[in-house]
């Protein structure tokens, strides 16, 4: 199976921005820079625990919003506001992800050494992102995705990842800009028949 799993639309974090996604229970914290590239640590502030994802992009880096260590891009420590003639050691620094973005979706993966083969290619744009009461092995296998968390369906891109036990997100992305309003349709569609198999099976 893919180690790739898609856990926001690109639109969803603009850029300067930070927001938090949880994946299989684990806190993410996605944050995009001012040059536009998205970026996905652990959700802890190494120092005191802090979630990341409360912090701001400043000067390039994500800032913690407790108390305001900065860290870069490449995930190290480069300022510490209370020592600003600190020179901050290389060991200081947030966890960081593989992160890929791809047809409107931004991949986190949780594993270094996953290949992006795994992923979709083409332009596509995000359409909306939809919280699915199923688990997500209901939802792969009444969608026939067996052996990866997205299928290509007529126009759209289904993609699907887990954000606690027992739930599904469902993102959605459309090849076409006049294809978005039937992709949004089909979202709500496929949704409502998903949440219907559990209910039918619960009975």
């Amino acid at each position: 199976m893919t180690e790739w799993f898609p856990v926001a639309l690109s639109m969803d974090v603009p850029a300067g921005t930070a927001a938090p996604v949880r994946l299989s229970g684990k806190e993410i914290a996605l944050w995009r820079g001012t040059d536009g590239e998205i970026h996905a640590w652990e959700d802890r502030c190494p120092h005191r625990g802090m979630r990341l994802s409360f912090g701001f992009v400043r000067n390039g880096n994500l800032a913690c919003l407790y108390h305001g260590w900065q860290f870069g891009a490449d995930s190290t420590c480069r300022h510490i506001p209370a020592h600003p003639e600190l020179r901050v050691p290389g060991t200081i620094r947030a966890t960081a992800y593989q992160v890929q973005e791809r047809c409107g979706v931004i991949w986190v993966s949780l594993d270094e050494k996953t290949s992006l083969s795994h992923l979709p290619e083409g332009e596509a744009s995000g359409v909306r992102s939809l919280l699915v009461q199923v688990p997500l092995q209901t939802a792969r296998t009444s969608l026939n995705m067996e052996a990866s968390n997205w299928k290509q369906q007529d126009n759209c891109l289904f993609a699907v990842h887990e954000p606690a036990v027992g739930l599904t997100m469902l993102h959605v992305a459309s090849w076409t800009v006049a294809g978005r309003q039937e992709a949004a349709r089909q979202a709500v569609q496929l949704r409502d028949r998903l949440e219907s198999i559990k209910e039918t099976v619960s009975a």
